[in-house]
């Protein structure tokens, strides 16, 4: 029996003594890291060939593949490496896989046993080609299982408070805090654990060192419910751990002088764009597009950029965040890594298009980081997406399609791509090529929960409503109650509409109510609350719904105006249209796709609001 280990290094070892050298070495310890990723089903030839071999031809990939299984079955035995036409896979007899162990006890609920089995980072450290589809597939696993590794520690921790072993509840929260130190969740989670542990200094003293690490990394002022639930411990009044906790708000004018300070931040964006126009990029920097295509990355700037990618899977305002402080340290720890100007510009675009910080801050530096990574790499699919996505902001919507255009040529298989170019085709009205392109996006991505949201929700745009419920169902299911889609509230809200757009008004409110715990005052949020009432036929708890939404939201007017339009009150709705300074893209996208407005469509001021936004009218082979 042999031991393959994947989890923070990559070694290969025998249970009766040392493994052959042949075996030992790059190529083949790198083919079995790739059939041991595969699992039971193993990889393609095809697949491995390019993977491994990437800027070798047919003939060649094929024979070298064929004498990297000859050299492992010669070192180790015919029988490790099965092959089924063309596919090979590891013999499950003959090797352990700790990755294969870690996720046995991840599906078993073994949490204990899944944290033991966890040593580091799958593959941490280890290069095993130029290959940017091998590197893709590996960050992808490397942050699926760091996620199941977090939500591990998270139900060990909940365990051990539950039965009253604070002591040990802290130890787990620190091993996540440790694990994802920019995590406000993490923090916040460490902080309840240490006062209920009794260690209220503790508890203080590790907000004050979060606070201190978010500032220097991030550039940005830490959550505030970090500063308020460290006022509270001061004062003696420590809130009980768990999700119930309920910790004060920061007033009106804090958040008026965060978004100061967030706005101040400008001049790095500033300074990114004054290098483009100069033409000022280092020479270093200004090699060849085949040689920036092949380059290494630094290995500790790797390690950020994978954790940022990690970072804002669960769409949150937390996840987000600490996004943007990974990948600003990948760039700062390596200035010509050009993916990782992508994954923060893309960081900054989603922060913006969610509305956890103000559009215009976010907006102009995604500009910044998405142009700079261009310039540095003009290959780089994930650049062109998050500047189309930018443009779309900025109401430049021939640009936009330009710029995914350029993108999805460069990249036919980035699922990104394809999902925001969805969404430009459904603000343009082009309900049924928006279908289209997030049905490409959701087969390129089938584990990608907010494209299956996308795609889901815009099925149920178009009209689809028992599709679009089908698909939530598969993707997700009935009771969506892990933490990856308890934490997205927008998964939960689109699903309340389509529930709603169903019939199954319980369900509805239900999913809706989970979104609000988590974005309480957030309009658009609060609008898919107001579209239920409408539906079920209760207009007279539509205000009272609506009431809680935070007015200091730039979108409010817009989210308020639809409200009205919900209510067929057309004076109101545009009284409020008008208000809207910058519509951002979700605003827009509604204004296309939600089928509330259509009694409005005809109103001479609805059309004129288009106008001024610079989008088109649906054609009419285009009307659900």
């Amino acid at each position: 029996m042999f031991v393959l280990e994947l989890l923070g290094r990559l070694s290969l070892r025998g249970d009766t003594g040392p493994v052959p050298i042949p075996a030992q070495q790059k190529r083949p310890l790198g083919l079995l890291a790739i059939l041991a990723l595969g699992g039971v089903h193993g990889r393609s030839r095809d697949q491995i060939e390019v993977y491994l071999w990437p800027e070798s031809s047919g003939a060649l990939a094929r024979h070298s593949l064929d004498q990297t299984v000859y050299a492992i079955r010669h070192a180790l035995g015919n029988d490790l490496i099965l092959s089924t036409g063309r596919e090979l896979r590891l013999n499950p007899d003959l090797v352990e896989v700790d990755v294969w162990k870690f996720e046995a006890a991840i599906r078993a609920r073994q949490w204990e046993a899944a944290v033991g089995r966890y040593k580091g980072a799958l593959l941490d450290g280890v290069h095993l080609a130029d290959s940017r589809e091998l590197e893709s597939w590996i960050d992808a696993e490397r942050a699926r299982l760091l996620r199941e590794y977090h939500t591990a520690l998270e139900f060990l921790a909940k365990i051990a408070a539950e039965t009253g072993d604070h002591a040990q509840s802290v130890t787990w929260y620190r091993r996540l805090a440790n694990s994802d130190p920019l995590s406000p969740h993490a923090a916040k989670q460490l902080m309840l654990a240490l006062a209920a542990a009794g260690d209220r200094a503790g508890a203080v003293k590790h907000a004050r060192q979060y606070q201190e690490l978010v500032r220097q990394q991030l550039e940005m002022e830490p959550d505030s419910e970090i500063e308020g639930l460290a006022s509270t411990l001061i004062v003696g009044t420590a809130p009980r751990p768990g999700p119930a906790s309920v910790v004060p708000v920061a007033p009106r004018n804090a958040v008026r002088a965060k978004r100061s300070r967030i706005a101040a931040v400008l001049s790095v964006s500033a300074l990114l764009v004054l290098l483009i126009r100069a033409d000022s990029v280092p020479p270093s920097l200004a090699a060849d597009t085949a040689h920036r295509r092949s380059r290494i990355a630094v290995p500790a700037a790797r390690d950020a950029y994978l954790r940022g990618i990690n970072a804002w899977e669960d769409r949150t305002k937390e996840g987000h965040d600490n996004a943007v402080a990974y990948f600003r340290r990948a760039t700062e720890l390596d200035p010509g890594y050009a993916e990782a100007y992508a994954g923060l510009a893309e960081a900054y675009v989603r922060i913006g298009y969610f509305g956890y910080r103000p559009a215009d801050a976010m907006f102009p530096k995604a500009k910044a980081a998405a142009l700079y990574g261009i310039q540095l790499d003009s290959t780089l699919a994930s650049a062109h997406t998050a500047l189309a996505t930018e443009l779309i902001w900025e109401h430049d919507f021939a640009g936009a399609e330009s710029e995914y255009r350029e993108a999805i040529s460069l990249e036919p298989a980035n699922a990104t791509a394809h999902q925001w170019h969805g969404v430009l085709f459904m603000i343009l009205g082009r309900v049924r090529a928006a279908v289209e392109e997030e049905r490409r996006a959701a087969d390129l991505e089938p584990l990608s929960l907010q494209i299956q949201n996308n795609y889901a929700t815009f099925l149920n745009i178009s009209g689809d409503h028992l599709g679009a419920l089908r698909h939530f169902q598969k993707t997700v299911g009935e009771e969506p109650d892990s933490a990856w889609v308890r934490r997205n509230p927008w998964v939960l809200s689109n699903m309340a509409r389509v529930y709603a757009d169903n019939g199954q008004y319980a369900d509805a409110i239900r999913m809706i109510n989970r979104a609000l715990e988590i974005v309480p005052r957030n309009p658009r949020a609060l609008h898919t609350l107001v579209d239920i009432y409408v539906a079920m036929g209760r207009p007279d708890l539509v205000r009272q719904g609506f009431e809680r939404a935070d007015t200091t939201n730039e979108q409010y007017p817009a989210y308020r105006g639809m409200m009205y339009a919900d209510l067929g009150q057309a004076d109101s709705a545009f009284f409020w249209f008008d208000r809207q300074d910058k519509w951002g893209i979700q605003p827009m996208l509604s204004l296309q796709a939600d089928r509330r407005f259509d009694p409005m469509r005809s109103d001479a001021r609805f059309r004129a609001l288009l106008a001024r936004l610079g989008i088109p009218t649906r054609e009419p082979d285009e009307q659900r």
